[in-house]
């Protein structure tokens, strides 16, 4: 942190979805919020946390804040978003068929007509009002509840996605090619030598592009480990595929190979109501129907 200024709340990087998470634990000032947003940062309400995607820039942003950044070594995890989510969905449902019960209530019944000049005018008209406050506050209920459940749907998949390792290899294949790009741009500077004039803007980009770079070694490492963890099973790549050779796909069973691209194949199905029809499917997802009999036992 720059200068003496004192540390306004605490930041974690949460390398599970490669966030940036600032708790300021007090209302920024019209710059700090300006900046703060402009950085591409955002609000969460349940966190009580401004949250953004790491990148060096956002990094030094909060370094002007905090006294450091820690990494988060118990994120939290899908299944428990899925168990939080559901149980506030289930409370806004309770809440929501209280209210409705609670709109019927003091009502005349068999909807009689408010006696215009009666002594019950006010009662009715009272009873009437409390009827719409309640179905309006069931309905606002309804919303929540649906909200939470689309909530915990979402952390559902994202649960499934943790322990699938198509996902996680999909991930890495893209963790790889941005680690590519990056090196070929050190690289690049390092052929053309600064001048003079150029120096200064020649570091700044030295140092972003290493910083990426070392960011990108770190999230790899995790994958990987996230992968072995998962203990998939090896895969054979694409060419040692040919044409016509019977194959167990993970997702369509039985199928025969048609054609063999760099990364993936063409099967026909040859079981399943889908019998006949072709799609293209990643290496990872087939064996070799010796490789899925041996497995299964």
């Amino acid at each position: 942190m720059s200068g003496e200024r004192e540390p306004l709340g605490s930041a974690t990087y949460n390398i599970e979805d490669d966030t940036l998470r600032w708790m300021p634990g007090a209302r920024l000032d019209a710059d700090e919020y300006a900046r703060t947003r402009a950085a591409g940062f955002k609000w969460w309400r349940g966190h009580e946390a401004w949250v953004a995607t790491w990148t060096p820039e956002r990094e030094d942003l909060l370094l002007e804040f905090v006294e450091g950044i820690e990494h988060e070594t118990d994120p939290d995890a899908p299944e428990a978003r899925v168990a939080r989510f559901a149980g506030r969905a289930a409370a806004a449902e309770g809440r929501a068929g209280e209210r409705r019960a609670a709109a019927s209530k003091g009502l005349p019944p068999m909807g009689e007509p408010v006696k215009i000049g009666h002594h019950s005018e006010g009662r009715h008209r009272r009873a009437i009002e409390r009827s719409d406050q309640n179905m309006r506050k069931a309905v606002e209920e309804g919303r929540k509840a649906d909200y939470w459940r689309r909530r915990a749907a979402s952390a559902e998949r994202r649960a499934r996605q943790k322990s699938d390792p198509s996902v996680v290899r999909r991930r890495i294949e893209k963790l790889e090619a941005e680690l590519r790009r990056q090196q070929r741009a050190l690289a690049r500077l390092h052929e053309h030598p600064a001048t003079p004039e150029t120096q200064p803007l020649w570091d700044r980009s030295a140092a972003r592009c290493q910083r990426w770079v070392e960011h990108l070694d770190l999230r790899l490492a995790y994958e990987r480990a996230r992968l072995e963890s998962l203990a998939p099973m090896p895969f054979a790549s694409p060419a040692s595929y040919k044409r016509g050779d019977v194959v167990v796909s993970s997702r369509y069973g039985r199928c025969e190979v048609v054609r063999v691209g760099p990364k993936n194949v063409r099967v026909r199905l040859l079981e399943g109501g889908a019998r006949g029809m072709e799609m293209m499917v990643r290496p990872d997802e087939l064996r070799r129907p010796e490789e899925d009999v041996s497995t299964s036992g």
